[in-house]
C-alpha cells in the first residue's frame, strides 16, 4: 500500500475561541483529556467530571439542532449530536434520558419499531436547540465505567475529531508534561521481534536529560520511543501527552499530533505504541516513529521516524513533548552507533513472516486465514500450532493463531474444519469462538461447503463449538409473584455459558415491552405502558447458536 500524503496540522488560532459553553453548570474538572490511550482506541473527547453523580443537567454547547441520536448497549451508551452553523458538532454521551419531547419521540419510535438499540437522524427543523438549552441528564451509560459526561466537538463536515481544548472552555494548565522514559528500537527488526532498550534518563519541570554522556545503540539503524503523561494544574491524575517530535543534529525526524483524525483512524493507536509490550503488561510506550503499516494522519512527517546511523560519530538528539496549552519538556541526549556491534540476530526459520501493505494468507489442512494489506503494522513471525481439545464441545483441534500481544487493524476472515463429523443439528449449533488472555469472543459463522467461516479482529485460539445450552434468566430486585408497587424499575441479569446473547425480548400482557441493556443487566423503567395492577411478563432470550429460553414472570404494580 503507498502511505497518504500527511495532512497540515491546524493551529489554535483556526479555532472560535469561547463560542461553545461548558456544557454543565458545575465547573470543568476532567477525568480524561483528548489523545488518551485507551485499549485499540485514542480517547476522542473530554471526560468531564459529574462530582460522582447521575443526573445533573446536559446542556446545548452552543446553537443548532440535534442532528443524531444514538443509543446502544456499549460505546456511548446514550448520545446526542448537535451540528452548529459554524462547521462543528458537539457530542454528548454516557447520558441518561433526554429532555421530555426528545425523549418521547424516541420512546414512541422504539415502541413502533420494537427495538431498543438504533440511531435515530434528524432534520434541522425537527429539534433545533439554543445555546444553553437543557437537552439530557448526565449518566453512566453504553462502556462508561462511572458517572461522567464525554464532550466531543467535531468536524462536521469531515467527521474528524478535534480536541476540545482547543476552543477555549477557561481550562488553566501551566504545568510541563513528565517524560518517564525512553526507548531505543532496532529497526533492521521488527518491533515485534526485537523489544526496546531502555536508556536512563534523569531530569524534571521540563529539563531532561540522559544519565551517560553518551548513548551507544548497537545498530545503525534505529527509532525512539517515550513513556510521557500530562498534568493539569490543581489535578493529581496523569493524562495524556498532545504532541511528540524527535531531531537528530537540529534536522526534525518525526512529529505526531492528536487532533484532528477520526474513529476511523483511532485503531491506529495500536501501531502508535508499542503493542507487544503493553500486552505483555509493560508501561504504554508511545513510538516517535511511523511503523510501515501505520497510515494514520497523526504523523506530521513524510519521514517515518527511523535514523540512520552511517558512520560512529556523536550526534545530537533532542525530543519534545508538549500538551495542548503549549507548556514543552526537552530530554536531550548525544547518542552514537558502535560500528563493532553489527552482528545480525538470528530467528526461527520456521516461522511464517506476515508482511504489512500486502494481503497474508496461512492454510493448512485445519485452518485458513486471510488477512487485508491493512492488517499489520510491522513485520509479524507468524507462529502457529495445532492442539486437539480436551473439552467435549469442540468439534476442531484448538488452532493457534500467534497470540494476541500483535494487533491486527481490521477483521480476518477465519474458516476451520471440523475434526468430527457434524449431522445436520449439530451444523446449526456450531459457532467459533477465540480465546485470549485479555478476552473471549463467539462468532456465529457460516458454512462454505464443509468449512465455518467467521471474523474476527484479534489473534488468538480458535475452535468450533457444539452450543446447545440456552441463556439463563434471572429477575434482580423483584421476586416472581410479588410487588413491585414501591419500584421505578425492574432488571433482568441474563448469561449464556459462551458469553454472548443474540436477542431479548419482553412482553408485558402481549404487548412489547422497552428495556435497556447494560452489560448483562436488561432495564425497564416504569412508566404510563404499565397501568397499576396485576401483570404477566414473558421474557424470551436467544444465544447465538439459536438456543432459546423463555420464563414467565407475574408482578403487581
Amino acid at each position: 500500500m503507498t502511505k497518504p500524503k500527511m495532512q497540515a496540522q491546524t493551529t489554535t488560532a483556526e479555532y472560535p475561541q469561547g463560542y461553545f459553553r461548558n456544557p454543565l453548570d458545575i465547573p470543568i474538572k476532567l477525568a480524561a483529556n483528548f489523545g488518551e490511550l485507551r485499549p485499540n482506541h485514542f480517547h476522542m473527547g473530554l471526560d468531564i467530571r459529574t462530582n460522582q453523580r447521575e443526573n445533573l443537567p446536559v446542556y446545548a454547547a452552543a446553537e443548532g439542532y440535534i442532528s443524531r441520536i444514538k443509543i446502544e448497549r456499549f460505546g456511548f451508551g446514550r448520545a446526542i449530536y448537535i451540528n452548529h452553523p459554524n462547521g462543528y458538532t458537539t457530542l454528548y454521551a454516557h447520558l441518561n434520558d433526554f429532555y421530555k419531547p426528545l425523549d418521547d419521540y424516541l420512546k414512541e419510535k422504539q415502541y413502533n419499531d420494537q427495538k431498543w438499540e438504533q440511531e435515530f437522524e434528524f432534520e434541522p427543523n425537527q429539534f433545533p436547540v439554543t445555546k444553553g438549552q437543557f437537552i439530557a441528564f448526565s449518566g453512566n451509560t453504553g462502556g462508561s465505567a462511572g458517572p461522567h459526561l464525554h464532550f466531543e466537538i467535531r468536524d462536521t463536515k469531515t467527521g474528524n475529531n478535534l480536541n476540545p481544548w482547543l476552543f477555549n472552555f477557561g481550562l488553566d494548565d501551566n504545568i510541563k508534561p513528565t517524560i518517564f522514559r525512553l526507548y531505543a528500537y532496532d529497526r533492521r527488526y521488527s518491533t515485534y521481534q526485537v523489544g526496546p532498550t531502555s536508556i536512563p534518563i534523569s531530569g524534571s519541570n521540563g529539563n531532561y536529560s540522559a544519565t551517560s554522556n553518551v548513548v551507544t545503540l548497537q545498530s545503525p539503524l534505529v527509532s525512539f520511543g517515550i513513556a510521557a503523561g500530562d498534568k493539569i494544574t490543581a489535578v493529581s491524575n496523569y493524562y495524556g501527552i498532545y504532541e511528540a517530535s524527535i531531531s537528530v543534529d537540529n534536522s526534525l525526524r518525526s512529529t505526531f499530533k492528536l487532533n484532528d483524525f477520526s474513529y476511523d483512524e483511532t485503531r491506529y493507536i495500536n501501531a502508535s505504541i508499542d503493542y507487544k509490550t503493553r500486552l505483555s503488561g509493560g508501561n504504554f510506550i508511545q513510538h516517535l516513529s511511523r511503523l510501515p503499516g501505520n497510515y494514520s494522519l497523526i504523523f506530521s512527517q513524510d519521514d517515518d521516524g527511523q535514523i540512520v546511523l552511517s558512520d560512529t560519530l556523536i550526534h545530537q538528539a533532542e525530543v519534545v513533548v508538549k500538551d495542548v496549552a503549549g507548556n514543552a519538556s526537552v530530554i536531550k541526549f548525544k547518542l552514537k552507533w558502535d560500528g563493532s556491534a553489527n552482528e545480525k540476530l538470528m530467528f526461527n526459520a520456521n516461522n511464517l513472516s506476515m508482511i504489512p501493505g500486502k494481503e497474508n494468507v496461512f492454510k493448512t489442512t485445519d485452518v485458513e486465514a486471510v488477512f487485508s494489506e491493512k492488517a499489520f503494522y510491522d513485520t509479524v513471525p507468524f507462529v502457529y500450532k495445532s492442539v486437539i481439545s480436551n473439552d467435549t464441545k469442540a468439534v476442531s483441534p484448538i488452532l493457534y493463531l500467534h497470540n494476541n500481544t500483535t494487533p491486527v487493524h481490521d477483521s480476518f476472515t477465519v474458516r476451520i474444519k471440523p475434526s468430527d463429523f457434524l449431522t445436520t443439528e449439530d451444523r446449526e449449533k456450531v459457532v467459533v469462538q477465540l480465546v485470549n488472555n485479555r478476552k473471549t469472543d463467539v462468532v456465529k459463522g457460516f458454512w462454505v461447503n464443509d468449512w465455518m467461516e467467521a471474523k474476527f479482529r484479534d489473534l488468538g485460539m480458535v475452535k468450533l463449538v457444539i452450543d446447545n445450552i440456552a441463556p439463563r434468566i434471572t429477575a434482580t430486585g423483584f421476586v416472581n409473584g410479588g410487588s413491585v408497587s414501591s419500584k421505578k424499575s425492574i432488571s433482568f441479569l441474563v448469561t449464556d455459558n459462551l458469553g454472548e446473547i443474540k436477542s431479548f425480548r419482553a412482553l408485558l400482557d402481549g404487548n412489547w415491552l422497552l428495556f435497556s441493556r447494560k452489560k448483562d443487566s436488561f432495564i425497564h423503567t416504569f412508566d404510563y405502558r404499565t397501568s397499576p395492577g396485576k401483570h404477566e411478563l414473558i421474557v424470551t432470550v436467544e444465544d447465538l447458536a439459536g438456543n432459546v429460553n423463555e420464563k414467565t414472570f407475574v408482578f403487581t404494580r
